[in-house]
């Protein structure tokens, strides 16, 4: 009777000792790892449906370099607008597919992502578009907050009946449906963007280029937040060498074949 005491202290020091040794020996989570924030809206073959076998090009490009680096890269789909706007605050780091002079608050890399023509487009073969004036018997579509020449936009102010907004993660997909239906009668759209839609939904040969806008052209990039700037300075450095790294190996040719596009340095 008197050795129960002692055998019940025993007992009580093992499972202390027990309880103290499960941190030290439980599996331990990796170090943590830094997360980037990348947002588009659907924007195809650039950028796509996250977590699909077909992000896009530049969200691709955007994961085989940082994720070499150590990153983790969360991408979302968001309407254009608001992406802008996350970028802008610090909500999210990157803006995939930005252009300088519609967001020059943005940290940039010395290299871009590619080149946006502006192009429009009509179910009508014989219908072109030869300037500002081309627009004035027709309902043209376009997209809240995409990067249009001043007199489109002044045009649009001034004769608000005569165009009609999209706005949302899928709006360019929705506009060219809507050029489809007869709904509008012409789409401002850049030509790769549009080749890609147009085959996506039965399209082709259907919907033609009707002319393009002189002044429409801005190379893209991705678009780091100016809200942590030395930050997104160090992002965009690791950014241009990790874009030298895959041209020189010869795995961005792999990228641009999959998605139809051309090199973008031979562009520039």
């Amino acid at each position: 009777m008197k050795r129960k005491p002692r055998f019940r202290a025993r007992c009580l020091t093992c499972l202390l000792a027990c309880c103290l040794l499960v941190p030290l020996f439980a599996p331990r989570p990796a170090a943590g790892v830094e997360r980037v924030v990348a947002v588009a809206d659907g924007w195809m073959p650039y950028s796509g449906t996250p977590n699909s076998d077909r992000e896009g090009y530049a969200v691709e490009v955007l994961r085989s370099v940082l994720e070499e680096r150590g990153f983790s890269v969360e991408y979302r789909e968001l309407p254009w607008k608001r992406a802008m706007q996350e970028v802008l605050s610090g909500q999210a780091d990157i803006l995939v597919c930005a252009t300088r002079d519609k967001m020059p608050a943005l940290v940039y890399p010395g290299t871009p992502l590619g080149r946006s023509d502006l192009c429009f487009f009509a179910l009508d073969r014989h219908w072109r578009f030869a300037g500002p004036g081309s627009l004035a018997d027709v309902v043209t579509g376009f997209v809240q907050g995409y990067n249009y020449p001043h007199w489109f936009v002044e045009d649009m102010e001034r004769h608000p009946g005569r165009f009609h907004a999209l706005h949302g993660g899928d709006a360019f997909a929705r506009m060219l449906a809507m050029l489809a239906e007869g709904r509008v009668q012409a789409i401002p759209g850049c030509s790769a963007v549009v080749d890609y839609y147009a085959r996506q939904a039965g399209l082709e040969g259907k919907v033609f280029m009707a002319g393009c806008s002189g002044d429409g052209c801005h190379e893209l990039y991705f678009g780091l937040s100016p809200a942590n700037r030395p930050r997104s300075t160090l992002l965009a450095a690791i950014l241009d060498e990790g874009m030298h790294v895959l041209r020189t190996t010869g795995r961005l040719d792999h990228l641009l074949v999959k998605y139809g596009l051309k090199d973008p340095v031979k562009v520039h």
